[in-house]
């Protein structure tokens, strides 16, 4: 535990120092767009949503507008972001939830998070720590990949992962970690084809370790 936690400080400081402006990447501008962005962007990437989002918040405001307009009217507007019929429907459903149970306004709790529709720990985290300064861990594809190639974790199950990475990091730092390790995975460590060479963390990687020794 302490040569992980080690490891993890390390690697904190130099992706730090190479992604300074780490953050969110969805261009949200309140809890509630946030919340809508993060249901449709499971499965899509960040760019896909903003480009959706950005008419659709001129003309829908509210838990209330989404509500009024109903699911078949939002899934023409969400289709490229795909699943958009799942989608729409969880929308529409946590839009109700809102207004029932919270006053039209977004919980700030992990387990009130948990009851709405569409919403996993990923999205409650991205919330948490985007609105309300709630470090939280944001466990999605690229984390969980350089989690796993790091040797932070040997799971590939993102609740495992999350426990993880809790475990060796300062909670201060939790959701920018997850900014961090995201920004890496779409740069350099990418999925198929990563860019070890160029990655200037590798000598703290299991996985490029592997792929050296496997080549030897």
């Amino acid at each position: 535990m302490k040569k992980k936690k080690e490891k993890a400080k390390k690697i904190y400081e130099k992706l730090s120092q190479l992604y300074p402006d780490a953050h969110c990447t969805l261009n949200y501008r309140s809890p509630f767009e946030l919340l809508i962005m993060t249901i449709l962007a499971s499965q899509c990437t960040d760019e896909r949503v903003n480009q959706v989002c950005k008419p659709l918040f001129q003309e829908l405001k509210s838990p209330q507008d989404f509500i009024h307009i109903g699911q078949k009217q939002l899934e023409n507007h969400i289709r490229p972001v795909g699943f958009y019929k799942n989608k729409a429907k969880h929308i529409i459903d946590t839009c109700k939830l809102l207004i029932e149970k919270h006053d039209g306004k977004v919980p700030s709790t992990m387990d009130d998070l948990l009851q709405l529709h569409g919403v996993g720990r990923k999205t409650a985290n991205v919330i948490l720590g985007e609105c309300f300064n709630i470090p939280g861990i944001i466990v999605d594809t690229h984390c969980g990949r350089l989690a796993q190639r790091l040797g932070l974790t040997s799971s590939d199950n993102p609740e495992k992962i999350e426990k993880d990475l809790m475990q060796i990091l300062p909670e201060k730092i939790w959701t920018l970690f997850s900014h961090l390790l995201v920004f890496h995975g779409r740069n350099i460590c990418l999925a198929r084809n990563p860019k070890c060479n160029l990655c200037i963390i590798n000598k703290y990687c299991s996985f490029y370790k592997k792929v050296n020794k496997d080549k030897q």
